[in-house]
């Protein structure tokens, strides 16, 4: 039945978006390189989840660098606008909520962007009825079969398998931005800054040693590996005496991990529940991160620290870790991966 439901919601989505563009006049593809010359402003449009907004990032970057004179405006979810705080390529944020989406249209026509660029390689409704709504100039995107009309520039979604952040500055280079800048990063405060370094004060008890910060939870269960496994590789690395071992708790995580800590030989410390952006400070302050295929794993990849990831669903070469020293590790199968061999992989990446 849920299957068929999904049918049932993917043809009516198809219906819809077909009924729009019988409609709506099809637009005739600019010729390229795009004259950025003459326009004012660029919207970015990444209403996704984290690690979809943290590879984005080097969007802004390009744009800015490419041409200094754009005003550049990024329009993501509400709980990740944060994310893209102090961010010097970036004018303005504009923070978009699910729940009520009319709220950001009035804005966004308000504005009267030049260029808007959706990032989503896969068919997302919301990114293309913003883009819709949005009144701008001209659009760029990749061409879906459903929504082939709706873009001056649309590049082909049937390209070689990369990764999303290239997917991403794909578009860029199709329009004639030529300053790429390829590696995501975020940006810190002062206040920030201070937080962090009395939290990781209080938090660690042998500051002589590395810093290992370790993630078990995942927003699916069923795509996390088994927090007994996680235990077993907190407990060892710790019994080493070769690193220190945090815990990172999410909201709602505080029973698991004061659970896991509770049942090792050695109690291991977790970390107070932090912002995003705060979370991903923490983790460029420490020397590894081992965590499940999950956005958290983006974080490292933007502050350059070393990353161990374990990939029970998702493509590899799509979301891995990127611009930073790491270790991916497949269990598709479960009880495949040990915690001896993410040891392993641990001590080879802080040695």
């Amino acid at each position: 039945m849920a299957e068929l439901a999904r049918k049932i919601e993917r043809t009516a989505k198809k219906f819809l978006w077909s009924a729009i563009g019988l409609v709506s006049c099809r637009k005739s593809p600019l010729s390229l390189p795009m004259d950025f010359t003459s326009a004012r402003s660029v919207l970015v449009i990444r209403p996704d989840r984290l690690g979809d907004v943290v590879l984005s990032t080097p969007i802004y970057e390009s744009i800015k660098k490419t041409f200094p004179h754009l005003r550049v405006s990024a329009l993501v979810e509400r709980a990740n606008v944060s994310i893209l705080a102090d961010n010097p390529y970036i004018d303005e944020i504009i923070s978009f909520d699910s729940e009520n989406p009319g709220a950001v249209l009035g804005k966004l026509r308000r504005n009267r962007f030049d260029v808007v660029f959706t990032l989503n390689k896969k068919f997302s409704a919301t990114a293309s009825l913003i883009a819709l709504a949005s009144k701008t100039k001209y659009r760029v995107g990749y061409a879906h079969d459903k929504t082939d009309w709706l873009y001056d520039v649309r590049l082909s979604a049937n390209t070689p398998p990369r990764h999303e952040s290239l997917n991403n500055l794909e578009l860029l280079r199709h329009v004639g931005i030529t300053q790429i800048v390829e590696p995501p990063r975020l940006y810190f405060n002062e206040n920030e800054t201070q937080k962090i370094e009395t939290v990781l004060g209080e938090s660690r008890q042998h500051p002589d040693r590395p810093l290992v910060l370790i993630k078990p939870g995942t927003r699916v269960a069923e795509w996390g590996w088994k927090l007994d496994n996680f235990r077993k590789v907190a407990e060892q690395l710790s019994n080493s005496q070769k690193a220190e071992v945090l815990f990172i708790c999410g909201p709602g995580e505080e029973a698991i991990i004061d659970s896991l800590s509770g049942g090792t030989q050695i109690k291991i410390g977790r970390l107070p529940i932090l912002s995003i952006k705060e979370l991903a400070l923490t983790i460029k302050k420490s020397d590894l991160l081992f965590c499940n295929h999950t956005g958290i794993m983006h974080l490292a990849s933007a502050v350059e620290t070393p990353v161990v990831a374990i990939f029970k669903h998702g493509e590899t070469a799509r979301w891995g870790p990127v611009h930073t020293r790491h270790a991916l590790l497949e269990e598709r199968d479960p009880d495949i991966l040990s915690p001896e061999t993410v040891l392993e992989n641990i001590f080879l990446l802080l040695g």
